[in-house]
């Protein structure tokens, strides 16, 4: 078993993430967890309020739990097979939307994940694969 996600690279994650939202004109909150789900860094442009930094909270705890991109989940979630257990049933933490992204070792370990809020599904998405990406490297 691999090390776990280190504080380095879960600041580095969080901050690629303001960056890149910067870039595209947007104010977002990240927020990086754990495998387990549990907050290392949060960092929060001004303008976000409660509900981008939760939704970013809640994306980052369903990526890493589920060892999938939130996007992946809400389809799952949106399946007729889980009409029977809704997701939030079993976890009030889950939320299947897009903006999740799990943090992965070279040899396929989840070791956490970063979640974005504050913009639309679509960009949170789009910008937490770019600050996964951005550290990509240092988890190898």
């Amino acid at each position: 078993m691999r090390e776990p996600l280190s504080y380095e690279i879960a600041h580095g994650a969080a901050l690629a993430a303001l960056e890149a939202g910067r870039a595209e004109g947007h104010s977002v909150c990240a927020v990086v967890v754990n495998r387990s789900g549990v907050t290392k860094v949060l960092l929060s442009d001004d303008g976000v309020g409660l509900l981008g930094m939760e939704t970013a909270r809640r994306k980052a705890y369903t990526s890493a739990v589920s060892g999938v991109p939130t996007a992946k989940f809400a389809a799952f979630a949106a399946s007729p097979q889980m009409q029977v257990a809704p997701p939030h049933l079993v976890d009030s933490n889950l939320l299947p939307v897009a903006g999740g992204v799990p943090i992965v070792t070279a040899d396929g370990e989840v070791i956490g994940a970063i979640g974005v809020g504050g913009a639309d599904d679509t960009t949170d998405d789009r910008i937490a694969q770019q600050a996964r990406d951005a550290v990509a490297k240092a988890v190898a």
